[in-house]
Order: structure tokens, then C-alpha cells, then sequence
């Protein structure tokens, strides 16, 4: 069966898009009946098991509800609606590498199925099953990375020396869970608090408040409506009578990417020392920072950061010598232009807007230097 190709152009775009849009995700903004119970345990001990709990299989019915106002960057539609609105999804997960979320709409459902021999989608709406060949290096978020399991160890794993305080329990989806708090100790992060619910006897997340600075109501909101904690059976789907199959291969990031990713990122940016270089495998990118204040810079081509620079300053950005900068919160987004060069560079994380600045003018000196 032939497999499917990506134009270069919407490979270029899509490229850039996956690597902004993952920094939603991968730095974290980052419901069913929810009253008051009884004592949590101690939140240092909660926080273990949550990080331990991905061995825990479940199926649930899980809501998530955003409030973060993304602009319409290209190919970005679909990630701006998981965090704008309401999303209701169905999860079998027997594993980190085995699992099925389903995500329901009035239109349909749309499944999502990891193997680990692969990775398939079923599309009720278009009857069409479709394997996706190999393993993109980075990817846009989708509806299982708001479930609150995956949320709940993302943000605790990324932010293992932040302290946590012990939060009054909470009876969510028939469990009487604990709770516990991650207030992130940089000014300069724009992550307010954290709090999440967790069974205090399996650790499996359960609820999960992001709440950015100097804000009194969460941006981000997920939790199970329903939710059992029993083994689970998820194998390979076949195509039902009457339905379609295809195979689509993963976008090579990297490649899309290299011929622009030959000039290395500095050590440092705004002050911040690089915490991985060419992450997803994918040259000219670096993470700087640590924990919940860790932002992205991706190189790109200049046409690409036009576009995206145009969407931004039509969503309320602002100019700031070479570059676009756009506070979506908690997120902020930079787009920097140095003269002179076909290179642009993507900034985008949970800092404040004068770290991205800075980052930009660091980044357009090197730039006029040669280097």
C-alpha cells in the first residue's frame, strides 16, 4: 500500500508548528464529582507515588477544560481547541507503551491507539483506520496528554527540586484522593501554583488545577468523571467491514529542520544555561532553564517566522526591537527576526516576556557577529 507524502512547504510549517505546540505540553501550562474527604498523606510521599503510578492500569472518563487564548498559528487549530475549551475523553491504559484514549465529540469519536509495535488512528466520522509509520522525534499535543495521569507525572517529573505542601483530600470519581501543591520557586516563571489529586494508595492522578501567576482560577482543569483501576486489554485494531485503512508516515522533523540547524545555540540565553541541546533529536533547537521556567528556541526559516510573526502580532503582540513578542498566559511566545539573515528563531515556555526579550537580543548579537 503506497504510503502517504508531505509536501515540503506543510512539512516546513508543520515542523515548527510541532515544536511550539509541544512546549505547551512538554513545559507544562502545565471532571467528574469533586467534594470534600477526609486526610491526605504527607505530599512528599504522594508525590512518589505519582511518579510510580505509570505501571497503573485504568479505564476512565476524564474532562479537561482550558482557558488559554492561543492564536491561530499555522497548523495549530486543533491545539488551540484542547486548551480553549472543554474536552472529553475515554482512556484504556494498560501502560506507558500500550493504551487507547478515545476523544468524544457531538460529531463523533476520534481514537488514538499506542502499541508498541505502533501507532494507529480511528476516525468514526471518515470510517478510516490509519497506521502512522515510525516515530515522529516531536509531536503536537493531543487529548491523552491532558489526561490527568500523564499531566500530573509530567509536571512532577519535570520539576523534581520544587517543594510541595500537603493539600486537604478530595473525593474525585469515587476515590478519596490527596492532595498536594507545587508552587515553583522562580520569579520569573509565570506558573502560579499546581495542585493535584491522587489515590493515596495506588498514586494515580486523578485531578490536576494549573493556575498561572497572580491569577485566582485555574487556566487548566482536568480530572476523571469516572475512572477504575483494573486490567486492561488494548491490541492492535483491524479495520471493520466496509470501513478504510491507510498508512501515513510520521513527519521527520529533523530533516525538515537540519539544513537550518547547522548554526549551534549558545550555552546560555537570558542567563539561562542550556538544559538539552537538540531535543527530539532535531538540530538548531535547545531547551534553557530548569523546571517549570524552561522555554524552547527552535531555528527557522525566515518565512516561516513571517507567518508566525503575523499571526502573533494580530493576536495582541508587541514589537520589541528584532522581535514579536506575545504573552498568551501562562505562555509566552517570542518570534525573533536578527537583519541581515535567512535565519528566524521560535522562543516559547512559561517564563515572563523580558526573559524571551532577552533571550532575542542575545540571539541577534551572535547573529551580527557571525557567530
Amino acid at each position: 500500500m503506497p504510503v502517504s507524502v508531505v509536501r515540503r512547504e506543510r512539512l516546513w510549517r508543520w515542523a515548527v508548528a510541532g515544536v511550539v505546540a509541544v512546549l505547551l505540553v512538554a513545559a507544562p501550562l502545565v471532571a467528574g464529582a469533586v467534594g470534600p474527604s477526609g486526610n491526605s498523606i504527607d505530599a512528599g510521599r504522594l508525590r512518589d507515588l505519582v511518579q510510580r503510578s505509570d505501571s497503573v492500569m485504568y479505564d476512565g472518563e476524564a474532562q479537561s477544560t482550558g482557558s488559554l487564548a492561543l492564536p491561530e498559528l499555522p497548523n495549530l487549530a486543533d491545539v488551540s481547541a484542547l486548551f480553549a475549551g472543554t474536552t472529553t475523553m475515554r482512556a484504556w491504559y494498560a501502560g506507558p507503551d500500550r493504551y487507547r484514549v478515545a476523544t468524544l465529540t457531538t460529531a463523533g469519536e476520534h481514537d488514538v491507539y499506542r502499541l508498541p509495535e505502533g501507532e494507529y488512528t480511528w476516525d468514526y466520522g471518515a470510517n478510516m483506520l490509519t497506521e502512522l509509520a515510525g516515530r515522529p522525534a516531536v509531536r503536537l499535543p493531543r487529548a491523552s496528554d491532558l489526561l490527568p495521569p500523564e499531566l500530573a507525572r509530567w509536571i512532577l517529573r519535570s520539576a523534581p527540586g520544587e517543594a510541595v505542601t500537603t493539600l486537604p483530600a478530595r473525593r474525585v470519581a469515587g476515590i478519596d484522593a490527596s492532595g498536594l501543591r507545587l508552587v515553583p520557586a522562580d520569579p520569573d516563571t509565570t506558573i502560579g501554583q499546581v495542585d493535584l489529586w491522587a489515590d493515596p494508595v495506588s498514586g494515580l492522578p486523578v485531578r490536576v488545577e494549573v493556575t498561572a501567576r497572580g491569577q485566582r482560577n485555574p487556566v487548566l482543569v482536568t480530572g476523571f468523571e469516572e475512572v477504575e483501576q483494573r486490567p486492561q486489554v488494548v491490541t492492535t485494531p483491524r479495520p471493520a467491514p466496509g470501513s478504510g485503512f491507510t498508512v501515513t508516515n510520521a513527519p521527520d522533523i529533523s530533516k525538515a529542520l537540519g539544513s537550518f540547524g547547522r548554526t549551534r545555540l549558545p550555552g546560555t540565553l537570558a542567563g539561562r544555561p542550556v538544559r538539552q541541546a537538540e531535543f527530539g533529536g532535531v538540530e538548531g533547537t535547545a531547551l534553557y532553564g530548569s523546571g517549570l521556567s524552561t522555554f524552547a528556541v527552535v531555528g527557522v526559516p525566515r518565512n516561516v517566522a513571517d507567518a508566525a510573526a503575523d499571526a502573533a502580532s494580530k493576536a495582541g503582540g508587541t514589537e520589541s526591537a528584532n522581535a514579536v513578542l506575545l504573552s498568551i498566559t501562562p505562555l509566552s511566545l517570542a518570534i525573533v527576526r536578527p537583519p541581515g539573515t535567512r535565519r528566524a528563531y521560535l522562543l516559547a515556555g512559561p517564563v515572563a516576556t523580558p526573559v524571551l526579550a532577552s533571550a532575542g537580543d542575545d540571539l541577534s548579537r551572535l547573529r551580527r557577529s557571525g557567530r
